[in-house]
């Protein structure tokens, strides 16, 4: 008992006051305070029961504080701004309704997109386009040339050879012959095998029709 309440070694290195006899086992109480003086014991007794704090100041008003809104935190300020606003039940049944509407369109469009690529799916795709585009020539000049005959049965007096000499109608009509011969000389399978030689091959044909017509 004696060992286990000894104070550690500040206390235990002073010399210690003469101890009285032995007690009895009722009187074991009595012998803590005989191990050490009175003032001491009575001034570590006071040490320990005081308040940590008892000499401490503290201003009050450092205690009260308050938080402005350049100290407020992001959630705070959001709370405090954004005010909830309060929709009346017809509102809100609007809303819900248009909501709704709204998934019912997309979902319509979508359906419709989704059938029009299954029809592109299913159409079949011609591979050779070259047997038509072969063909095509040959009925712009079936067409090119019943246009010229009825333009040159219409006119009433030959056209003059020379540019000079025409009038502005017989020069329009030149010049819608001539853009008429030139796309079909374009679209001609001749022109697209040797152009070059497609186009001698016009200029000459045209100089017969012309020197024909001056005789």
């Amino acid at each position: 008992m004696k060992s286990r309440l000894e104070r550690p070694c500040a206390l235990s290195s002073r010399p210690s006051v003469p101890r009285p006899p032995a007690l009895s086992s009722h009187g074991s109480t009595c012998c803590l305070f005989w191990t050490f003086p009175m003032d001491r014991v009575i001034q570590e007794w006071a040490f320990v029961n005081t308040n940590v704090f008892a000499r401490t100041k503290i201003d009050p008003s450092a205690l009260v504080q308050k938080l402005d809104l350049d100290t407020r935190s992001v959630t705070s300020v959001r709370r405090g701004t954004e005010a909830k606003a309060v929709l009346p039940k017809k509102e809100k049944l609007k809303l819900r309704r248009e909501r709704w509407l709204q998934k019912i369109e997309a979902l319509k469009l979508a359906e419709q997109e989704r059938r029009a690529q299954q029809r592109r799916k299913a159409t079949v795709v011609v591979g050779d386009l070259q047997p038509l585009r072969d063909a095509l020539p040959e009925l712009l000049e079936l067409e090119a040339g019943g246009r010229r005959q009825h333009t040159r049965g219409a006119g009433s007096r030959p056209r003059p050879a020379e540019l000079s000499r025409m009038s502005a109608a017989q020069r329009l009509q030149l010049l819608e012959e001539e853009r008429i011969r030139f796309q079909e000389l374009l679209a001609s399978p001749a022109y697209r095998a040797s152009p070059l030689l497609a186009i001698g091959q016009q200029l000459a044909q045209q100089m017969q029709l012309d020197s024909g017509a001056q005789l």
